[in-house]
């Protein structure tokens, strides 16, 4: 009998030739044959095998009757019978995560409250038939849970989270982003008011938001240490201010699309909360490069900065990060159109563990820029360059040559690369996953050559 407690499984080819029904089959049977075998699972995680059906998780469920731990997301062929069966047999279940499981219903989330009521962690972020009616039974018979997710559960409303905060409050993890129109102020001020212990806080989108939400957030808790409220062009810098003065332990703070916040909310946080490790600020045009360097002074831990489309920053702010924050893995610069070389060189020459970069739309960028990164940044995992017109294809073959863990390429728009740059990245393929090539000037057979070389890329553009 097999001792293992904790199984992971990913994608993977079992076929001998790859073909799709082989890999279906294949899989069910090998999850059926583990779980016959592996009685004492505590943990399975199969997110993102898309071809699992119900038949692998029933079997899951009547021979795993221990299990704490299930991950099925992203596996949309699931339906209520898998869940309901798992709720039935694993009554110890803890932790479910079944995001983008589309097929589900209240009558699977309904079940699992009603049989798991020692659930901590339940995420069903994307399950659009999700609606009040089985939140409202987590809310009232699992009252430990520590963690909820509803992200893009259109169907909720208000009703819902505030009863989660009446009943579970344990609570410190939520993310209600994008739940639509129908969440207000009243289920943020719940929340914070009853689960003082919040830590983590998402409500993207939830358009309605206003002050009220933050200024509550900042009364009740301190403890608060990602705080992400994106879209919520309501929200002004009066929260923001009272947000970094009494919730200094935050780590991480997402105010995109939040345009009515200026400096002084920025430069406030960077006095406060200076253990923050990521600031995204995309399109708060109004700030400047006050904001950036205060935040370069006092965040020396900042890991990843997001200034897209704030028109006002120049290279001095963008310098003073690179020789202040010297961590930084994650920089997105979208249409900041005052940048130049200096700041990139600058960013190469200082942020070395960089892994992510996005210049895109920096049309005062060239070659020196983009060489300089391949050469001391050599860990870069994702670059963004897309309508970058100055560049050429000595850029794309530096990045090529000397960035061997390169995953995502956009060159798009790049109309002075030509066949050159395909040639080396055919020449130099190490696991590129995805490369767009819209609208740039490379031939269809230089490019039909790649794709053939290389099948698992996935090629945007380039007219294939």
């Amino acid at each position: 009998m097999c001792q293992l407690s904790s199984l992971t499984i990913r994608n993977i080819n079992v076929g001998d030739d790859g073909d799709d029904d082989e890999l279906m089959t294949m899989r069910d049977y090998n999850i059926r044959s583990i779980t016959h075998h592996c009685t004492g699972l505590l943990l399975l995680d199969v997110s993102s095998c898309h071809e699992l059906t119900d038949a692998s998780i029933i079997s899951i469920s009547a021979h795993c009757t221990g299990l704490q731990t299930l991950k099925v997301a992203q596996c949309k062929k699931l339906t209520d019978a898998s869940i309901i069966s798992i709720s039935t047999y694993c009554t110890g279940l803890q932790s479910l995560n079944v995001s983008l499981c589309k097929k589900l219903t209240d009558a699977s989330i309904i079940s699992i409250s009603t049989h798991c009521t020692g659930l901590k962690v339940l995420n069903v972020s994307y399950c659009v038939n999700i609606t009040d009616h089985s939140i409202i039974s987590v809310a009232v018979c699992c009252s430990g849970l520590q963690s909820l997710d509803v992200g893009r559960c259109v169907k909720l409303s208000d009703s819902c989270i505030i009863s989660i905060s009446t009943y579970c409050t344990r609570l410190t993890s939520l993310n209600v982003s994008y739940c639509g129109y129908d969440i207000t102020d009243d289920s943020i001020i719940s929340i914070s008011t009853y689960c003082t212990g919040l830590q983590s806080l998402d409500f993207s989108g939830c358009y309605h938001l206003t002050d009220a939400s933050i200024i509550s957030i900042s009364s009740h808790c301190i403890g608060m240490q990602f705080l992400k409220t994106s879209n919520c062009k309501k929200i002004t810098d009066d929260s923001i201010l009272l947000i970094s003065t009494h919730c200094t332990r935050l780590q991480s703070l997402d105010v995109s699309h939040c345009v009515r916040l200026t400096d002084s909310s920025i430069i406030s946080i960077s006095l406060y909360c200076t253990e923050l490790q990521l600031l995204h600020v995309k399109w708060c045009d109004e700030l400047t490069d006050a904001s950036i360097i205060s935040i370069s002074t006092h965040c020396t831990g900042l890991r990843s900065l997001d200034v897209s489309y704030c028109k006002k920053i120049t290279d001095d702010s963008i310098i003073s990060i690179s020789t202040h924050c010297t961590g930084l893995t994650s920089f997105n610069t979208v249409n900041c159109s005052l940048l130049t070389d200096a700041s990139i060189i600058s960013i190469a020459n200082h942020c070395t563990a960089l892994q992510s970069l996005d210049v895109s739309s920096c049309k005062k960028l060239t070659d020196a820029s983009i060489t300089s990164i391949s050469i001391h940044c050599n860990g870069l995992q994702s670059l963004n360059v897309s309508n970058c017109s100055l560049l050429t294809d000595a850029s794309i073959i530096s990045i090529i040559t000397y960035c061997t863990g390169l995953q995502s390429l956009d060159i798009s728009l790049c109309n002075q690369l030509t066949d050159d740059s395909i040639r080396s990245i055919s020449m130099h393929y190490n696991g590129l996953q995805s490369l767009n090539v819209y609208r740039c000037r490379v031939l269809s057979h230089t490019m039909s050559a790649l794709k053939s070389n290389y099948p698992s890329l996935r090629v945007i553009g380039g007219g294939l």
